[in-house]
């Protein structure tokens, strides 16, 4: 699926092809690069191309056309989209190609490392503040490294503040809603009464169980990953906060880099200490279910991660 957004600007304006795995209306990592690419066309008066559903084994050859219609810049979102792009950079040195979402560097291409994990130390923390029960949950999309990062950094920010606190997790897929709610209505069952959800289009699932169980009078609250959740129609009432990759910033500093000439192969990581990665409250909660004193811990926190002076351990 190709749709294509241009802006008034230069007689040869700068062309950006954003490659996605899934479609740009999931509400999650592949809209958010989407709505993030169109925002740097429309500020860099550039020519934008977005292919959605683009699979792993389709992606080399789908590089190679942007390289012929003489694209300057490609953004493959997805991990998996790592080797086939590191593959064509061998051959087409004059296409720059950046992987969104990889923590592996590949010759001839840059690699951004969105890590999200210290924005889930933070989200961790007030899940751990809020929850009755002492069960939190997790559902992932995947057992991919950055998912694996939030439920890392998530779990060892709750268990900072609560050494108690169990955290449940399951894997329901990212394009499957009626497995998600499933998994999120398990975990209710089983007294979990805050869940950090990771699924890009399955959250829908995930948001309707919150909202049907608030519905029935339990007190279940929800934290969502990568967009800026807190405002869903499911559940905006029952929504902490959310964990939020600000995809724009990255993608304008790509935008920059092709324009000026220094666009440099390696890993670069975003996240907390850049203010590409950041902990969202939902603005409706605080001073309410949010308290002060949870706002403070969550700054300190921040604080902390960015210092250096607090460190997410490794899984064991």
């Amino acid at each position: 699926l190709l749709t294509s957004f241009a802006c008034a600007g230069e007689a040869k304006p700068l062309a950006i092809g954003l490659m996605l795995p899934g479609l740009g209306t999931d509400g999650g990592w592949n809209q958010l690069a989407r709505d993030a690419a169109q925002q740097v066309a429309k500020d860099f008066g550039a020519k934008l191309s977005v292919l959605q559903k683009v699979s792993q084994d389709k992606a080399g050859d789908e590089l190679r056309d942007y390289a012929a219609q003489n694209y300057d810049l490609v953004i493959a979102h997805g991990y998996e989209f790592l080797n086939p792009a590191a593959e064509v950079a061998k051959d087409l040195s004059k296409l720059r190609i950046a992987v969104s979402g990889a923590d592996v560097a590949k010759p001839g291409i840059i690699t951004l490392d969105f890590d999200l994990s210290q924005a889930s130390y933070q989200v961790g923390i007030l899940a751990a503040r809020v929850s009755k029960s002492g069960k939190l949950g997790f559902l992932g999309g995947a057992k991919i490294p950055s998912v694996l990062g939030c439920l890392r950094g998530f779990t060892a920010g709750a268990q900072s503040v609560r050494p108690d606190v169990t955290v449940a997790a399951a894997y329901p897929g990212w394009d499957q809603p009626s497995e998600a709610k499933a998994q999120t209505e398990a975990m209710f069952r089983a007294e979990v009464d805050v869940v950090y959800q990771d699924v890009d289009a399955a959250s829908r699932g995930v948001f309707e169980a919150v909202s049907e169980a608030a519905k029935a009078g339990k007190a279940v609250w929800a934290i969502g990953s990568c967009a800026d959740q807190n405002a869903n129609p499911a559940c905006a009432e029952r929504m902490l906060a959310s964990a939020v990759i600000r995809l724009d910033r990255a993608f304008r500093r790509l935008a920059d880099a092709t324009i000026a000439g220094s666009f440099k192969p390696g890993l670069v990581t975003e996240g907390l200490a850049n203010d590409a990665c950041i902990a969202v409250l939902n603005p409706k909660l605080v001073g309410s279910v949010i308290t002060p004193a949870m706002q403070s811990e969550i700054s300190e926190a921040g604080k902390l991660l960015t210092s250096g002076k607090l460190v997410i351990p490794l899984a064991k």
